[in-house]
């Protein structure tokens, strides 16, 4: 078994310029490794908030563009890296071309590489070997918010993964991930990366939320 604790990456997706700067406070910055500066904020903003959390974390996180590219994969990850971007993701359901000009991008920029499965048919088993292939940096579990939102459950939707059986790639994990079902998942998933959102960004203490799941992740070596 390898001991080595996951990575502690937080989720910035539905909100204000002015509430991702209220939050991203030292404390926080403290607990986490990661900065995903989600789709919805991209999409309300454009890559120029890449620039901006930069700044306002000194530099000194890594920056996670979570672009979910589906085309023109050499343009839109280089449009991302440029704005300060150290990870940048592609859907595994785009065409293999696709997925190869980002691989092929991120190498060059010495940036990483995310292939987020939540289009993937688990049914195209092409495709999946194809990913395997590839070596991403990491694969995304990711069950979609408007799952959740209809009782969908990450354990239950990873036990399908033949990632996750074979664990042949790191995985990153997102979706409904709460310090009341952190333990369960690094156990059972073992997952290089764990992704909190909502669980903190929404939280009537979003510093308590994030230092009682980095608590946990720390304590829980898999």
């Amino acid at each position: 078994m390898n001991q080595r604790k996951a990575l502690f990456q937080i989720a910035l997706d539905i909100l204000s310029k002015q509430e991702v700067r209220e939050l991203l406070t030292p404390e926080i910055l403290n607990t986490i490794d990661i900065v995903e500066i989600g789709t919805p904020l991209i999409i309300r903003y454009g890559l120029s908030i890449i620039e901006e959390i930069k700044d306002w974390t000194k530099g000194e996180k890594v920056l996670f563009a979570d672009t979910k590219i589906a085309d023109a994969g050499q343009w839109e990850a280089n449009e991302a890296i440029s704005a300060g971007a150290n990870m940048v993701s592609v859907l595994a359901g785009a065409s293999f071309e696709t997925l190869e000009e980002v691989r092929d991008t991120v190498q060059l920029n010495q940036a990483k590489m995310v292939v987020d499965i939540i289009d993937l048919s688990l049914s195209d088993e092409n495709k999946i070997k194809f990913i395997d292939s590839l070596k991403p940096d990491y694969l995304c579990i990711h069950l979609a918010t408007d799952v959740i939102k209809k009782g969908g459950s990450l354990l239950e939707f990873s036990r399908e993964l033949p990632f996750v059986t074979s664990r042949r790639l790191p995985l990153m994990v997102a979706g409904g991930i709460h310090s009341r079902n952190l333990m369960d998942i690094l156990i059972n998933i073992q997952p290089a990366v764990v992704v909190a959102g909502s669980s903190i960004t929404k939280a009537s203490d979003p510093k308590r939320e994030a230092q009682h799941m980095r608590r946990i992740i720390d304590e829980t070596i898999v």
